[in-house]
């Protein structure tokens, strides 16, 4: 925990990324990857395995909630795109020393993914800032890997209390439904996302169930947390059930 701590104050982060808890998250992430290294391996694998049977030779690909990188292998995307653009709300120190030894191939944004940051009520419109939207506009691929669960937390941990749950639901589901458009958009979008969770021996639950996919084209199970994880030692091992989907545009 006191490394963190020291982590979160030394990164690079804007206020809203600090205040959100986004940039507290992603630190965690990294932790937990670290302690769960051989749990998490499979999951690490397979991912990099689909995008590299899946992704196509570009001018510009980017990284939606590129955070750590952990599942995305940085240099086989600097071989076959021209750019690379890493978007996230925070870039740890890291991430930052790999773009600067990148040869300028590696360019970093620092925004708002969810375009839900902003809003005050479940009612609020969605809205991308516009260096973003201007950004998304230039890419020929995107890749989201892991992160479509978990773009309306922020805003599930703000309204927990002062509005109903099923306006909460509403509300993160058209989170969701912006960032799937996002991908669909784009003239070919990757996507992995963990689509249902079990704790121990209990059935799936699933997690994207307003939500409307093509069939996948990939799948495993990703043991998040093994039995001994911090917070699960009364639930059991953590699984969620991960799946990949290539959307590509009409011409």
């Amino acid at each position: 925990m006191i490394l963190e701590i020291l982590e979160w104050c030394l990164t690079p982060a804007s206020l809203r990324a600090r205040t959100s808890g986004l940039l507290g998250e992603q630190i965690a992430i990294r932790h937990r990857a670290l302690r769960c290294r051989s749990a998490w391996e499979g999951h690490l694998q397979a991912s990099k395995a689909f995008l590299s049977r899946n992704l196509p030779q570009g001018r510009h690909v980017a990284v939606l909630g590129s955070g750590h990188l952990h599942d995305v292998d940085l240099e086989y995307l600097i071989e076959r795109f021209q750019r690379v653009t890493l978007v996230d709300i925070a870039h740890p120190v890291d991430v930052r020393i790999r773009a600067l030894c990148s040869g300028n191939k590696v360019k970093l944004f620092s925004g708002d993914l969810s375009g839900a940051l902003h809003m005050e009520n479940p009612d609020s419109p969605i809205v991308f800032e516009r260096p973003l939207a201007h950004l998304l506009r230039s890419v020929d691929t995107l890749l989201s890997s892991c992160v479509l669960t978990q773009l309306a937390l922020p805003l599930l941990k703000r309204w927990d209390g002062h509005f109903t749950d099923p306006e909460i639901a509403l509300c993160a589901s058209r989170i969701r439904q912006s960032h799937l458009s996002m991908l669909r958009s784009c003239p070919c979008g990757l996507l992995i996302t963990d689509t249902a969770r079990r704790y121990g021996q209990e059935a799936w639950a699933p997690l994207l169930a307003d939500l409307d996919f093509p069939m996948a084209v990939e799948g495993w199970t990703w043991d998040i947390a093994p039995r001994n994880e911090h917070g699960l030692r009364d639930r059991g091992s953590e699984q969620r059930l991960v799946e990949a989907f290539v959307f590509r545009s009409q011409p």
